[in-house]
């Protein structure tokens, strides 16, 4: 067997308890308690906006420290209804309710209502040349509260994509979404990103219209936090930036031969959200190398609206060309840079995907071979001693690079 080069998130030994460092940047940011104190003392309730179960964010944990922080200043709290961020996602009725007992029970708000966002409802609101939901649109103060993780197309996520991705309208995040295509929209890039770009075009139309908006950024790695900012949305992102990078990059001096990617929860759920993991990885492995993609995928493939392209373009040239001809789709970008990655006239990548969960057409249309257990991966790979192999765990927000690499699709 290989000998394995392993990486994984980076956490700091002195990491506080979550509660003790949410609590002390909370109680210290004048922002926050101004914002609590305007939806305190108007008609104005406080919108909540939070992640869904897709992110690993502790919400919970923000929340119980924003409480404890408003208690121990004896400040009052405001009438509170919350959004659940969802973008495009959708989630069952059982996964709603446990996931709403699990963030908000006994949290120490006064949460008079809980809103699941529907990117199709007929009631969205325009502002900021996209639409929104409407509490969003009518609301002046905004407390969201979001994970910055690596993201291969937005550059990092943050409370700015809860904040507007996460509320908007179908079409307008497919507008959004449609600059994935761009070499600019790349891992940890911000500056010139077309995404990142069109979200902050809608967080400064949100300021500008005299809403109050405040954002608990946090960095978390195995579940534990690394670090946390608030503040205005951008400037919370851009502190944490350095931190994020620091947490979950990595570089090695040459692509590997197999690339083993192991895909924590929640993540794994589904290989829609697996996908991140090559496209966070794909530059740790050479041209004709093999991916061993490890995620359960217990739902399957999740939202399959990339299967589409997949299903009409079986190589990267025909991809690109059915996207240049038909205009750009929601999910299209997930298909056109797996055809880069696996076409024989692309990179050539093999990929295995190690689940049981994903039927093998599924499998096959994606490019992939699916194998049972990791065993049955690792011989089809070609696991050998003289081959290099880099093993890379929580792979959904851990970045592996290679210095001599060939560039994005």
């Amino acid at each position: 067997m290989a000998a394995w080069q392993e990486f994984g998130p980076i956490t700091p030994r002195n990491a506080g308890l979550a509660a003790d460092v949410l609590g002390a940047e909370i109680s210290h940011h004048a922002g926050l308690r101004e914002l609590l104190e305007t939806a305190a003392h108007t008609a104005h309730a406080l919108v909540l906006l939070v992640n869904d179960p897709h992110r690993a964010t502790l919400t919970r944990a923000a929340l119980l420290a924003l409480s404890e922080a408003a208690r121990r200043a004896a400040q009052a709290l405001p009438p509170c209804r919350a959004i659940v961020a969802t973008g495009t996602h959708k989630f069952p009725a059982p996964e709603r309710a446990a996931f709403e007992h699990a963030t908000f029970a006994d949290c120490g708000l006064p949460i008079a209502q809980i809103d699941w966002h529907d990117c199709d409802a007929v009631d969205l609101r325009e502002f900021g040349g996209v639409r929104l939901h409407p509490l969003v649109a009518e609301a002046r103060c905004l407390l969201a509260i979001g994970s910055v993780e690596p993201h291969y197309f937005a550059g990092l996520t943050g409370a700015h994509k809860t904040a507007t991705i996460g509320v908007m309208a179908r079409a307008d995040i497919e507008k959004n979404h449609a600059g994935a295509l761009d070499p600019a929209s790349d891992l940890f890039r911000l500056d010139g990103n077309p995404v990142y770009d069109g979200v902050r075009h809608v967080v400064e139309s949100l300021r500008s219209a005299g809403k109050s908006l405040v954002a608990i950024n946090e960095v978390i790695a195995q579940d534990a936090l690394v670090a946390c900012a608030v503040g205005d949305p951008l400037e919370a992102l851009h502190r944490l930036a350095p931190v994020a990078r620091r947490t979950f990059s990595h570089e090695i001096p040459n692509p590997a031969d197999i690339l083993h990617l192991c895909v924590a929860p929640p993540l794994s759920r589904n290989l829609y959200q697996a996908d991140k993991a090559l496209k966070n990885n794909h530059l740790a492995v050479r041209d004709g190398g093999a991916i061993i993609l490890d995620a359960e995928c217990r739902e399957g493939v999740g939202p399959d609206g990339f299967l589409a392209l997949l299903r009409s373009a079986s190589t990267y040239a025909a991809a690109r060309q059915t996207v240049a001809a038909n205009g750009y789709r929601l999910g299209d970008h997930k298909a056109v840079k797996l055809r880069h990655l696996t076409d024989a006239h692309g990179r050539g990548v093999r990929v295995f995907l190690v689940s049981r969960h994903v039927p093998q057409d599924a499998a096959a249309l994606c490019g992939m071979t699916l194998c049972p257990d990791i065993e049955a991966a690792l011989a089809a790979a070609g696991d050998s001693p003289r081959a290099s192999a880099v093993r890379v765990h929580d792979a959904g927000n851990v970045c592996v690079a290679a210095r001599k690499s060939e560039p994005r699709a």
